[in-house]
């Protein structure tokens, strides 16, 4: 019976050092995307990236970080792949590869978010006002597209609690993010959505990784039909669950 014992345990361990390690990076300042909770990684992302692991034989081994610190890392090797809600932009794919979106439903757009005691009413009375936007995400564009200033932030966090103590105009948010701020914090209000014509979220390899990008897309493509992706969607995104599941039988 040791014998036995003794072999499946070898087995076990054999099978547990197998799973070829991939590090991923991400920026845990998204909710619902990625987030900490009790210094633990949550998220969107964080539990879509594991179950892709599982189903392709990865471990995944995350590394958080600054937003616009992803890429370059990417590029330096110091990271295998980026999750982190980034959209595949015609200007990021000059410098990395992307797989297909993982996004699944129609883009809600972007909240601009004022002070609670603030006159403003739309996105246009914001030209020639500061906005708070993240480093490196494509709020900023928004923001110089209405007419703003951005003002940039290594978290949106930081942006929003600049804007509850009236040292910028607004924020310019993605809108799923932005409930979530509103859901918590105080001072703050919603006045305006701008429409998101841009591309979904994917997840990012370097330029010499194009066949793991593509891997990783027949993976995200098998998934998307799943149990486990539309628990995902319902648990995190539940005001899209009926829209994904109507569009998707």
């Amino acid at each position: 019976m040791k014998k036995i014992i003794t072999l499946l345990m070898l087995i076990l361990s054999t099978l547990s050092f197998s799973a070829k390690k991939l590090y991923v990076g991400t920026n845990a300042e998204f909710k619902p995307y990625e987030y900490l909770e009790n210094n633990k990684l949550k998220g969107f992302d964080i539990e879509l990236m594991e179950e892709l692991g599982k189903n392709m034989g990865y471990e995944i081994k995350w590394v958080n970080m600054s937003f616009d610190g992803l890429l370059p890392a990417l590029q330096m090797k110091k990271i295998d792949a980026v999750i982190a809600g980034m959209s595949a932009t015609e200007e990021r794919k000059k410098a990395v590869s992307f797989s297909i979106p993982y996004i699944f439903f129609s883009n809600g757009g972007h909240d601009v978010i004022v002070n609670s005691n603030s006159k403003f009413k739309k996105k246009e009375d914001l030209k020639g006002k500061t906005i708070g936007v993240q480093l490196g995400t494509i709020q900023e564009q928004f923001a110089k597209n209405n007419g703003s200033i951005p003002k940039l932030y290594n978290s949106f966090t930081e942006a929003m609690l600049d804007l509850k103590n009236n040292k910028i105009d607004a924020v310019i948010i993605a809108d799923v993010s932005g409930q979530e701020y509103l859901k918590t914090m105080k001072g703050i209000k919603k006045i305006d959505n701008i429409a998101d014509n841009s591309p979904k979220a994917a997840i990012a390899f370097r330029k010499s990784d194009e066949k793991l990008a593509k891997e990783f897309s027949t993976a995200i493509l098998k998934m998307k039909d799943s149990k486990k992706y539309a628990e995902l969607i319902k648990k995190y995104f539940p005001e899209h669950y009926n829209d994904f599941i109507a569009n998707n039988k």
